[in-house]
């Protein structure tokens, strides 16, 4: 329990350091506690009141509860209020309430509501009352209490409770409305007694039965209609009504109560002469002393042209409101009226209160250079009446964008300035698109690789410096607009084979070829061509891109190395000792006789592949493969390695296997060692393997005899 409390209080402490609240994730995070133990005491601190959740799109944030003790405004309120706990007893009560009904707060505090004045328990425990109660947090009746000579009525409210402790009860809150229904009594006497209605009076008004029969209706009702006052009476109201909606008006029927007499209409109704044009009509029901209806009145208006007008500034304001363009108006001292969702999401706010009043200069987020382009805008709107232009914005994160901003003035029909109103539009894909752009032209310029453009016509649109410097045949060196043939005619390796370059690059797209050459100084230069057609999603041919790469050094490089590895490998032959030589690419390209002995795997198997690690396998981990290791650092092999030891640059290590030599076991000594080219360059890696047991055997024999 002691556990539970202090990590309770954690919660609650954690949460009074962030007024904007938390979620389970981040309280999990913060205290290094277990999620679902998290929920449960942020369960316990709901149920007790201390906490507060509110739902946040999926996510749940918890506030600390921002309560005032019952207890501190008993006493400062003019209704009576006694509180009762799931046991039916009162446990708490003020000063106004015992004053109500003359009782003594000594008397009732922690007694059973049963013990209360049997006119006040019939007003607790009213049938009325408690109907819904379990179904609402809060029910009200107005209860009427009569007493002798005299009638009392109360406003009643029962409020569904959480004490502190998790358990549930009620607060009932009484407060004495005797006056007033008094004074409503007088008001609805002088309403009916003066409610003639006058017939010079602009609005329709007519009075119905509940079952719709016109009472009454005055001029204005009649010229509506076209009718005379002796052909409305003892009509249906509902005959006057477009169908769709008399079940309106129905509903507002049912739903008249004494409390809430008046609800109101509005309708497209159809006058004699085809004539349509839009009423708001608001009714009232008239209630006799018992709450029964008597009748309805309803008073009128031709409201037409304030609908159509609504419905042209609905139509402009939600196109305005649905626009992906971000819109915005703006006073002419330069304050924000309106913004789309557009704009919200453009500059990182959520609601339009979050920006609704604030100056232009709010968006500059504080950016010197945003101040100063919002004063050259004011400058510029202020004398032109309007500007356009490219400008960076600074978004509510701080984070910066490219914006392109329209700013004009909106007149009224006279030609008098009323806002502005700013169009923007967020250009900053296309500012990137654009720097892309000229990032790879310039990376295309500046490449080793020659690259050039060719059009579907065979016209070269563009040719890279390394193109022409590859191409040294080439008689021009400026190729733009020039026809693709020019190339192929200077290397007679490329003209021989034009043909099956178009069959290659119609059937897979591409086609790719080594060119040789002698260049002027007498030397050979041995191009990589690659072409590739690019289409677009239609399948149109868009251009082809030539590629070249000058391989020369590499195949020399390629050939050497193949000279120096075919040398290591006929050495190596001649060792006894088991021993392979690996690449940089930790591919085998030599493997001796012993070696194969050794390990069971014939030289064809390993040579041109990874295969060494499978042969090398029953070794390990008593001989750990050194080639693999011969570039980790001292700390990362003594650390994981320590058997093995480093020799200058080399690596070796030795160790006794059980399973060498039909069971016998054998003691196994390995070394491998970096090859360098003259250089100094690493190219390969040499491992030798040698069996140790007899020379350790010999030498034990002799240690032996010696110490004898």
């Amino acid at each position: 329990m002691a556990a539970e409390r202090e990590n309770l209080n954690k919660i609650r402490s954690l949460l009074k350091f962030h007024p904007r609240g938390l979620t389970i994730s981040d309280i999990s995070q913060r205290l290094k506690m277990n999620r679902n133990s998290v929920a449960k005491y942020l369960e316990i601190l709901e149920i007790s009141g201390c906490v507060e959740m509110r739902q946040m799109g999926a996510a749940k944030v918890f506030y600390i509860s921002q309560r005032i003790p019952l207890a501190s405004i008993l006493g400062f309120t003019k209704e009576g209020i006694v509180v009762i706990n799931e046991e039916g007893r009162i446990n708490q009560v003020n000063d106004r309430f015992c004053q109500m009904f003359d009782l003594h707060q000594d008397e009732i505090l922690s007694a059973p509501i049963t013990g209360l004045p049997q006119n006040l328990l019939s007003v607790l425990t009213s049938q009325r009352l408690m109907d819904g109660l379990g179904e609402k947090a809060e029910q009200t009746r107005i209860l009427k209490m009569e007493e002798y000579d005299w009638t009392q009525y109360y406003k009643v409210r029962i409020l569904n409770t959480i004490f502190d402790t998790g358990e549930h009860g009620q607060t009932v809150i009484i407060e004495d409305i005797t006056l007033e229904k008094e004074m409503e009594e007088r008001l609805r006497l002088n309403e009916a007694r003066y409610r003639g209605i006058v017939e010079d009076q602009l609005e329709m008004i007519c009075r119905y039965t509940p079952d719709g029969k016109i009472t009454f209706a005055n001029d204005a009702f009649c010229r509506n209609l076209n009718i005379t006052p002796e052909e409305v009476v003892n009509r249906s109201i509902f005959s006057y009504h477009p169908a769709e909606s008399i079940s309106r008006l129905k509903a507002g029927m049912e739903a008249c109560t004494p409390h809430s007499p008046v609800w109101d209409l509005e309708m497209e109704v159809t006058l004699p002469g085809e004539k349509k044009c839009w009423q708001h009509w608001i009714y009232r029901g008239i209630f006799d002393d018992q709450d029964m209806v008597l009748e309805y009145q309803g008073v009128g208006r031709d409201i037409t042209d304030r609908k159509r007008a609504e419905i042209e500034l609905l139509i402009k304001s939600c196109a305005i409101e649905s626009s992906i363009i971000p819109i915005g108006l703006i006073t002419l001292d330069g304050m924000v009226t309106y913004v789309n969702p557009a704009f919200l999401q453009m500059w990182g706010y959520k609601h339009l209160s979050d920006v609704l009043g604030l100056p232009m200069e709010h968006f500059a987020h504080g950016n010197v250079d945003s101040l100063r382009k919002i004063f050259e805008i004011k400058q510029a709107v202020s004398r032109e009446g309007e500007f356009s232009g490219e400008l960076t914005g600074t978004q509510r994160s701080g984070e910066k964008f490219n914006l392109l901003l329209t700013v004009s003035v909106v007149k009224d029909t006279e030609g008098s300035p009323l806002c502005l109103i700013g169009y923007f539009n967020d250009i900053s894909p296309l500012v990137r698109m654009n720097r892309e752009v000229q990032m790879k032209e310039t990376a295309i310029s500046h490449s080793y690789e020659g690259v050039a453009i060719i059009c579907p016509d065979g016209r070269i649109s563009y040719s890279n410096p390394a193109f022409t410097r590859i191409f040294q045949r080439i008689p021009e060196h400026d190729l733009y607009g020039k026809q693709i043939d020019l190339v192929y005619s200077s290397y007679p390796q490329l003209e021989g084979k034009r043909d099956e370059i178009s069959d290659s690059l119609a059937r897979k797209g591409s086609w790719i070829s080594i060119v040789s050459d002698i260049t002027e100084d007498g030397k050979t230069s041995i191009i990589q061509v690659h072409l590739s057609r690019t289409n677009d999603p239609g399948g149109n041919q868009l251009c082809t891109i030539f590629s070249a790469l000058d391989i020369t050094e590499q195949r020399m490089i390629e050939e050497s190395l193949s000279m120096m590895y075919h040398h290591l490998e006929e050495a190596i032959e001649h060792v006894s000792d088991p021993t392979f030589i690996l690449d940089n690419h930790r591919r085998v390209v030599a493997w001796n006789n012993p070696m194969a002995v050794l390990t069971g795997f014939s030289r064809d198997e390993v040579i041109g592949t990874a295969g060494y690690r499978d042969a090398c396998k029953r070794f390990e981990p008593a001989i750990p493969l050194l080639a693999d290791l011969i570039d980790l650092s001292v700390r990362d092999l003594i650390r994981n390695y320590p058997s093995v030891s480093r020799f200058g640059s080399g690596l070796f290590t030795e160790a006794f296997l059980p399973s060498l030599q039909s069971g016998k076991g054998a003691v196994i000594w390995a070394k491998a060692s970096p090859i360098l080219n003259t250089t100094g360059q690493t190219i390969g890696v040499i491992q030798t393997m040698k069996d140790m047991t007899n020379w350790k055997r010999v030498t034990e024999h002799g240690v032996t005899r010696e110490v004898s």
